[in-house]
């Protein structure tokens, strides 16, 4: 939840400082605390899912029970939103939406509105192409007609296990007679479509729609300082290890972590994002222990990254120009962490390997230099890419022309007066 709301929020933020209004259209326990962004509750009583219930079912999502549970609340809140979203943004004169790539409600409910709307991936993307492997698996990329049909025969597994989820996308599309829409990438803007992924990070797409942009991270300007840590002292290589606010949670991957570090004299800081007891936290032999720590400043003082491979934690690690040690768990973080692998700004392993093994590759890290330096070179396109600032004007181009930004075209004379004038 969180990692989707952060780069939301910079996107927002980029936004108001033009002169629009921004709302966020929410459950009414979504924990959010955004200046200048007010909040449009949908009705609690036409979802039996909550934020909290979400993200409970989230942290546990084996198969085949706990993918149910998790379609299973797709399901709830797509309908939820798709109930009392429209009479929302009736009711408050909305003229465009910004709709996260995985929630299809919100292209739905700007169609049925006939409002103009712009797709945001806030995770990995999920547009499809054949040799593209999904993201639910740690496969590298590989250009062959193998390669193609082994991708092939995923989806089509990871489609019958989300088939509930695309009924009802199928079922709303229908009663309110929109174009027809199977699944959840049919949803997908046909006048842009954001990202705030890296190109060098990404795998290489050959079918990517031009109405496509890649923005790179998108984070709110503000960055609160890191608490007083008394590392700058010590010579020893620092260590940051997260798992992410949805999964840090696990205790004993954290341990093990932490073992891993002593075997080769590190320093070690964890971030558990809250999810711990302090008693459980205080069980983690690491040089210091937090429920949270700002993490673009803390990465700055950091030698390498041992991630679960959210694509935040990844983006703001290649930005810092910090290698990562990625021990994937569930969702697409198995297709980052490929990622990252292929990209040579880190390695991977299987999130039950051993203190040792762990040990082992995150001593091969430190000593190859060239890790550090791929992490950098693709953290250096960040500037290229535009951030927020270019993601709002795109939006902007979008919403006020409801027609496709094509990249081709977006700096073209024409376009740059245009922009000119939104921005």
């Amino acid at each position: 939840m969180e990692g989707h709301l952060q780069p939301a929020r910079a996107l927002a933020q980029a936004l108001t400082a033009r002169g629009h209004q921004c709302f966020l259209v929410c459950h009414p326990d979504t924990e959010t605390s955004w200046p200048r962004l007010e909040r449009l509750v949908i009705d609690p009583g036409l979802s039996q899912t909550t934020p909290q219930s979400f993200i409970a079912h989230c942290r546990h999502p084996g198969l085949p029970f706990g993918v149910r549970r998790i379609v299973s609340d797709m399901v709830n809140m797509t309908n939820a939103f798709c109930q009392d979203a429209p009479r929302l943004l009736a009711e408050n004169a909305i003229d465009a939406v910004v709709t996260d790539q995985m929630e299809p409600a919100g292209a739905l409910v700007a169609d049925h509105l006939k409002l103009p709307y712009v797709s945001f991936a806030a995770a990995l993307p999920i547009n499809r192409e054949p040799l593209v492997p999904p993201s639910v698996l740690a496969w590298p990329y590989e250009d062959s007609p193998r390669a193609a049909k082994l991708n092939r025969n995923v989806e089509w597994i990871s489609d019958r296990l989300t088939a509930a989820h695309d009924h009802a996308i199928a079922d709303w599309s229908a009663r309110w007679g929109l174009t027809p829409r199977r699944r959840l990438v049919d949803c997908i803007s046909p006048l842009a479509d954001i990202s705030q992924m890296l190109p060098g990070l990404d795998f290489p797409r050959r079918e990517m729609a031009d109405n496509f942009h890649y923005f790179g991270p998108l984070r709110s300007v503000a960055c609160d300082p890191v608490p007083a840590l008394a590392i700058e002292s010590d010579p020893r290589p620092l260590v940051y290890a997260t798992l992410g606010t949805l999964q840090g949670h696990r205790l004993k991957l954290l341990q093990r972590i932490a073992r891993a570090c002593r075997l080769i004299d590190v320093r070690l800081v964890v971030t558990y994002g809250n999810a711990l007891t302090p008693q459980q936290a205080s069980t983690i032999d690491a040089d210091m222990v937090l429920p949270w720590a700002p993490q673009t400043a803390l990465l700055n003082l950091a030698s390498a990254v041992i991630t679960h491979g959210g694509l935040n934690t990844v983006l703001d690690a290649l930005v810092a120009g910090v290698p990562m040690l990625c021990l994937p768990l569930a969702f697409e973080q198995p297709g980052i962490a490929a990622r990252v692998v292929q990209a040579g700004a880190g390695t991977m392993l299987p999130h039950r390997s051993s203190p040792a093994r762990i040990a082992a590759a995150l001593q091969h890290i430190l000593a190859t230099p060239s890790y550090r330096q791929n992490a950098r070179a693709i953290g250096e396109q960040r500037g290229a890419a535009g951030g927020p600032a270019l993601a709002a004007t795109i939006v902007e181009r979008a919403l006020m022309t409801r027609q496709p930004v094509v990249r081709a075209n977006l700096h073209s004379r024409d376009d740059k007066e245009l922009l000119s004038l939104v921005g």
